[in-house]
């Protein structure tokens, strides 16, 4: 009490404004909802772009081992290898660019989702049967057997992926929000205030 009196007599003002101006001052200083979510989308993108970028590259210009790699799993048929080797190195490489140059990123996002969850399945059922192969992840050759590391690796991309996805859609304008400043034209009319003394007119 004597505190608060030696402050008021001092600057006049009561100390609950001090606290509620520098609580304000606070809330300035720390970084919103929406620049917390873009700086995780932005580190999100840009990590998996990159990722997808350099593990497509070598799959791109062998082909063939990757398609070794792929047999490996003894999860498809020989056309459906053929198929996966030849079209998921480049929706790979696609996935990356997008994600890098923030183009379609929502696709992006999901697509990574869906490499995500396979990648998370072939190897667990790889690693359930003791299959002693290639995981053919980053490099067309032998080199990098399957282990629990590359399972925990898929199972990070697809929830960081899940996680950015939610991040892009919370960032969305809600389109079925009315833009702040903007009011309906009969909602307008509606709250003009009427002039003291005259009755409102009736609408038709």
């Amino acid at each position: 009490m004597r505190l608060g009196r030696l402050l008021r007599s001092s600057t006049g003002v009561p100390p609950v404004i001090h606290g509620l101006e520098a609580h304000a001052t606070m809330r300035r200083l720390l970084p919103s909802r929406d620049a917390m979510l873009s700086a995780f989308v932005l580190v999100v993108r840009l990590g998996l772009g990159f990722i997808f970028i350099v593990s497509s590259v070598p799959k791109i210009r062998q082909p063939f081992a990757f398609l070794g790699s792929v047999y490996g799993y003894e999860l498809v048929g020989p056309q459906m290898g053929v198929l996966v080797a030849m079209v998921l190195p480049w929706v790979e490489l696609f996935t990356g660019v997008c994600l890098v140059g923030g183009v379609f990123v929502g696709g992006a996002l999901l697509a990574s989702m869906g490499m995500g969850a396979m990648f998370t399945f072939v190897l667990a059922s790889a690693l359930w049967r003791h299959l002693d192969i290639s995981c053919g992840c980053f490099s067309s050759s032998a080199a990098g057997k399957i282990s629990y590391v590359t399972l925990i690796r898929a199972i990070v991309i697809l929830l960081v992926s899940m996680a950015a996805y939610a991040g892009v859609i919370l960032l969305q304008p809600k389109q079925w929000q009315t833009p702040a400043g903007l009011v309906p034209e009969p909602e307008r009319e509606r709250r003009q205030p009427q002039p003291a003394g005259e009755p409102a007119l009736a609408r038709e």
